[in-house]
């Protein structure tokens, strides 16, 4: 009974965290696909397919930073859209991200961070107070979108793709 009071108030420290963020747009995609289950593998030919495609959704929309842990599959992933904004890929730890929500105030244009399946839904969470559902190991094909507005409002888009092309078309 008195969690349940309690959880409210969690819910709103989360949004009061998120409005902390002074970049108007922050994407976040889980790394492309990986060439095997080691530790830290190299993208498939379909992750860099998709990792391609990803840089082409990013073409047109004007992007600040590119951040992504330090795996060599999530620097793969960023690197293909950092390469194409001229902007160099930006490490953070997975297991520190109060850290890069701190660091994410620097910036007052739209930011793109890649991570893993465990830690992408955590940083929406975070970055928009809106719970979301966790990603499987297979699901490699999510592109979320946390607007933050005016007033504290926050608008949160999800956008699956495939290894090549955009299924959803930007807005």
């Amino acid at each position: 009974m008195k969690i349940a009071k309690f959880l409210p108030w969690v819910g709103a420290a989360t949004c009061l965290l998120a409005l902390q963020v002074s970049a108007n747009t922050i994407y976040l995609v889980r790394h492309a696909e990986k060439q095997d289950s080691s530790k830290d593998p190299a993208l498939s030919k379909c992750g860099q397919a998709r990792a391609a495609a990803l840089a082409q959704y990013f073409s047109d929309i004007p992007l600040q930073a590119v951040y992504a842990t330090p795996y060599q599959r999530t620097q793969q992933t960023a690197a293909a859209v950092a390469n194409s904004k001229q902007l160099q890929v930006i490490s953070y730890d997975p297991g520190k991200p109060a850290k890069l929500q701190q660091q994410l105030t620097a910036y007052t244009q739209p930011v793109l961070i890649v991570g893993h399946s465990n830690t992408v839904p955590q940083l929406v969470t975070l970055l928009s107070g809106i719970e979301m559902a966790p990603l499987t190991e297979q699901q490699y094909n999510m592109l979320y979108q946390v607007q933050l507005g005016e007033q504290g409002s926050v608008t949160l888009r999800r956008q699956p793709f495939v290894c090549g092309q955009l299924i959803v078309s930007k807005r």
